[in-house]
Order: C-alpha cells, then structure tokens, then sequence
C-alpha cells in the first residue's frame, strides 16, 4: 500500500503552546472547528481504542465521518503522522487550533499510563459538560436580547416615522400639546435630525471596545474586575470560573498530568484575567513548596468551601476527586443561578418595554383626550 502523503494544514504550527500577543501575555488559541464536533471524535476515538483497535486505523475511520474541511484536515494530518511514528499527543499538538493544550496533555498522560482510552472517555465527558454548560448560558442570552433588540427597533420606529405624523396632525389642528407630549416631540426631532449619531456613535464605540478589549490586556483586566463587582453578574462568574478551575484542575489531576503543568493548562482553560493570575499565583507558591490550598486562600479568590475540599483531598490523596466534586457542585450551582436569574429577566425586560411603549403612547394621545374633553363640554 502506499504511502499517503503528509498533509499540513494552513495553520499548523510546530507547538502546542498558544502564540504570545503584543503586551507579552499568553494568548489564547481560538477554536475554528465547534467544541461539538471534537467532543464527539473525542467520544468515538474513545470508543474505537477501548476496543482493540489501533490508534492510525481510528483516526482513519474517524475522518471518514466529517465532510471536507478544516476539522478532516486536522484528523488526517495527525494519522500520517501518527503513520510516519509519532505519538498521537504530539501529532494532534501540530493543530493548536482544534487541539488545545489540555487535550493534547491529556492524551500524553493517557499514552504514558497505558490508559488511553480511559483518559479519552474523561476528556469526553468533560467536554460534554462544557458544551452543556456553553449551550445553556448562550440559551439564557438570548431570549433578553431578542426583547433589546425589539425594544429598540419599535421605539426607533415611533420616535423616527409614527411621532412626526402625529406632530403634523396636532399642528393641523392647532391644538395646544402637554409638556409630556412636547418633550417627547422634541426628542423625536432630535432624533429625525441626528439618526446617524444614535446609530453611527454605539456602533463605533462597539468595534472599539472590542478593539481594546482583544489587543490591551490592560483594558480586558480592568474590565474582567469590574464584572466581578457587579451585583448577580459577578457571583455566576465566580462560579463559573470556580468550577472550571475545580473540574479542569481535577481532570488533569487523575489523568496523571503533573500539578504544575495542570496549573498552566488550567490558567489558558480560565476566562477571566483576575482567576488567571490567581492561577499563576498558586502555581508559583505551588512550586516554592506550599500547599494548594493555602495558595488558594492566599488569592482570596476562591472560598471557604473549595478551600476545605482541596485541603482535605491532599491529606488523603485524593486530590482529584475532591475537585471534580467541588467543581460538579458549582457547576449545578451556576446553573441553578443562570436559571433563576432568567426567569426574573424575562418579566422585568417585558414591563421595562410594556412602560416604554405605555409612555410614548400616552404622550401622543394626550391632547386627543384633551380635545375629547372639550367636545364633551361643549355638548
């Protein structure tokens, strides 16, 4: 049989580690291929190996099942050179863009212990729970901002075409207008007038901010800890980063993955800048000598609960276990939270649009009410 002929793919790089970004902070490697579509190869790579069979025959049939692409490419590049005699961790390691550093480390913990398979299942779960997690916050944003959206598409409809023709009636009709229905013209005619500001202004502070906040680590830091601040907001992103932390940390832990390498891996897993220097603070205590769970007092970033787990996982030796049920606990608790804070959004964004609209129409029939008035005084 002959030999297929190694592809590269566009962006294979010779690392794993993400490239460094202007301002000398580690940056993250953006996926271009969807978690799901690597959580199921993860679960059916799993599933191939429990079963005997060997690593390139996998990776062969496992290409077979998603169309033409960058994912296909990134499978087939790893088998020929997993066929040329590399590891499989290191041929994955050559596409940081679908593989990241946590799961090319785990599949390398998975080769050196002999326990590939299971290490694939782990990854496979934690994926799962990851996307289940991703799909649930994005599933919670998305209903308010279809209210926003509608919100301020039918209030521009008003104060750009339905207010004016209401003012021409009025000065038809000569009718002297309420204050409430005077400032409300006004703001209509500013509005008519200046329309480019009130589109042109938060779409150019948009595509700044999202400037700033990708290339000035500076500005996404100070952003990061004012969300923090933010009453209900900050407590789901502590949970948030808590339980990834725990559940990524524990992850690494019981695939055989060295702590502090599991720090590294678990700072690039984290989204928030101010957990991610906690993370690089524990590690470096870590490596000077001192116990998790004092380094993680230390930060004043995590509290008293996951503290107390980790402690006692090191005094038992169970370290990862403690962790994946701390991070299972918080995991639940931020759901439950995202939850209830949905089910409280929802009304309070309706009766927010319900006053708005109630206003403007109020505003606009006032002096109709009025005339009708003076028609039946006049009867």
């Amino acid at each position: 049989m002959a030999k297929i002929q190694r592809r590269v793919a566009p962006q294979a790089r010779p690392s794993a580690r993400p490239p460094s970004s202007p301002d000398g902070e580690a940056m993250r490697v953006r996926r271009k291929v969807p978690l799901k579509h690597i959580t199921r190869f993860t679960r059916m790579l799993a599933t191939l190996t429990e079963a005997g069979l060997p690593v390139l025959r996998n990776l062969r049939i496992l290409a077979d099942q998603w169309p033409s692409g960058r994912f296909q490419d990134a499978i087939l590049d790893s088998a020929d050179m997993v066929e040329e005699g590399q590891p499989l961790s290191d041929a994955l390691s050559q596409n940081p863009d679908v593989f990241d550093e946590l799961y090319v480390n785990m599949v390398r913990a998975g080769e050196a212990g002999g326990v590939l398979d299971t290490v694939l299942n782990r990854l496979a779960d934690f994926q799962e729970r990851a996307q289940e997690l991703k799909d649930q916050a994005k599933s919670a944003m998305t209903y308010p901002m279809v209210i926003f959206f509608v919100a301020v598409v039918v209030v521009g409809g008003l104060m750009g075409f339905v207010i004016p023709k209401f003012k021409s009636l009025y000065e038809e009709m000569g009718l002297v207008l309420p204050k409430l229905t005077q400032v409300l013209i006004s703001l209509s005619e500013v509005f008519v007038e200046y329309w480019y500001l009130f589109t042109g202004v938060p779409t150019v502070f948009i595509v700044v901010y999202q400037m700033m906040y990708y290339r000035s680590l500076g500005f996404r830091r100070w952003n990061h800890q004012l969300i923090l601040r933010v009453p209900v907001v900050g407590g789901l992103v502590k949970q948030s980063q808590v339980s990834r932390f725990a559940t990524t940390f524990g992850t690494l832990v019981s695939s055989g993955v060295p702590h502090l390498q599991a720090f590294d891996i678990v700072r690039g897993a984290l989204s928030n800048e101010i957990y991610r220097e906690a993370v690089e603070e524990i590690r470096e205590e870590v490596r000077e000598g001192e116990a998790i769970a004092s380094a993680l007092e230390s930060t004043e970033c995590f509290d008293d609960v996951m503290v107390s787990m980790v402690e006692v996982g090191e005094e038992t030796g169970e370290l990862d276990r403690m962790c994946l049920r701390v991070g299972a606990a918080y995991e639940e608790q931020f759901k439950r939270a995202l939850d209830i804070g949905l089910k409280l959004i929802e009304p309070l964004m309706l009766v927010f649009m319900a006053l708005v609209v109630g206003v403007i129409a109020m505003a606009l029939f006032l002096p109709l009410f009025d005339l009708l008035k003076q028609f039946g005084q006049a009867a």
